[in-house]
């Protein structure tokens, strides 16, 4: 290893030495010529090397080899060494490892939400379209029903109410990120569970009292403009009997 290049990158302040190594890593590693030191000699590869050059470098080579065993032995070298990796070290921690956090509001969505309920009944109108005892009771039964359980962070009553909010406000992702001190995979994911539920709970609920439609409604009888439609399938209805 050659000792001038890595004496080269301490030659300007500590905080450049990540950029001095990018520098000498882009340049292959001594491959180009740079004429900072850096690997070959700005002579070397262009033709113009004489005899003299190739005499000294055989004179010298026993030496580089023991200069370059002692260079690692050195103190100052190694410090520079130590300093090297331990930038390195920080730059990889601040990149890749430490996350600023992001959702810190003390008004957490559970905290907001049982102001909400606890709160007057138009709050939790305006907020969800429904009171608080229809939120409530809309919650147990996707619980004890359709199996919508409670996650390690986040009950029942507020993935309902994320997926409440989202619908009742035209909310986009970030909105409920903010509103309920989520992030948008979480938002996204319990929105998305608690739609499935919804919609297999909706085909309980959205279904005909009279499955063969027997019966035809007083508010179809009494108006013309639905009743001449009806009359027809009913007589249909005798012929085929008969």
């Amino acid at each position: 290893m050659d000792a001038n290049w890595f004496n080269d990158l301490f030659d300007d302040k500590y905080d450049n030495v990540m950029n001095n190594v990018v520098r000498y890593v882009s340049n292959g590693f001594g491959g180009t010529n740079t004429g900072s030191g850096f690997g070959c000699s700005s002579g070397a590869g262009n033709g113009n090397n004489t005899d003299d050059d190739d005499d000294d470098d055989d004179e010298n080579k026993h030496d580089d080899d023991e200069e370059d065993d002692l260079f690692w032995l050195r103190e100052c070298d190694h410090n520079k060494l130590l300093l090297c990796m331990t930038r390195a070290l920080a730059l990889y921690y601040n990149n890749y490892i430490y996350k600023e956090p992001c959702i810190v509001s003390y008004n957490t969505g559970m905290r907001w939400l049982n102001e909400i309920l606890n709160g007057h009944w138009v709050r939790c109108v305006n907020m969800f379209r429904m009171d608080a005892d229809t939120l409530q009771s809309l919650c147990v039964d996707l619980e004890m029903l359709y199996g919508l359980k409670q996650s390690r962070r986040m009950s029942v009553i507020e993935k309902v109410g994320m997926f409440l909010y989202t619908l009742a406000l035209g909310a986009s992702n970030r909105e409920v990120q903010e509103r309920f001190q989520h992030s948008g995979e979480t938002v996204n994911k319990y929105f998305n569970k608690v739609l499935r539920l919804v919609c297999l709970l909706a085909v309980e609920l959205i279904k005909p009292v009279d499955l063969e439609f027997s019966i035809i409604p007083t508010e179809i009888t009494m108006n013309p403009r639905y009743m001449p439609h009806f009359k027809v399938k009913n007589n249909f209805s005798k012929l085929l009997n008969n």
